[in-house]
């Protein structure tokens, strides 16, 4: 029920999210994502930079989406990311870009 009202009132809370989060169901985004999977080695980069070793599976726009939606299919603005960093970038976002909840 938590993930059925996420995605039919939060996430797709107006009609730019909607276009913006249908991106994700695209072919072009599954090929992308493979890509940098596969270009990463499933290892979240932000630890990696930080010289730690952590398997990840998610893959996230370094600049996100609402801020400059030109770099979407960028694959240089794509990197895998572990939830834990997920948390604290998503966070950071919100902070530095007004993305996210309230969307300033």
């Amino acid at each position: 029920q938590y993930t059925h009202k996420y995605n039919t009132v939060t996430r797709y809370r107006n009609e730019d999210k909607r276009q913006q989060y249908n991106f994700y169901r695209t072919r072009q985004w599954s090929h992308l994502r493979q890509q940098v999977l596969e270009r990463d080695h499933y290892l979240c980069a932000y630890c990696k930079a930080q010289g730690i070793i952590t398997p990840a599976k998610t893959v996230d726009h370094i600049v996100p989406i609402e801020f400059d939606e030109a770099l979407k299919a960028n694959v240089d603005n794509l990197a895998v990311i572990c939830s834990k960093c997920h948390r604290l970038k998503t966070d950071w976002e919100q902070v530095t870009y007004g993305t996210g909840q309230g969307n300033e």
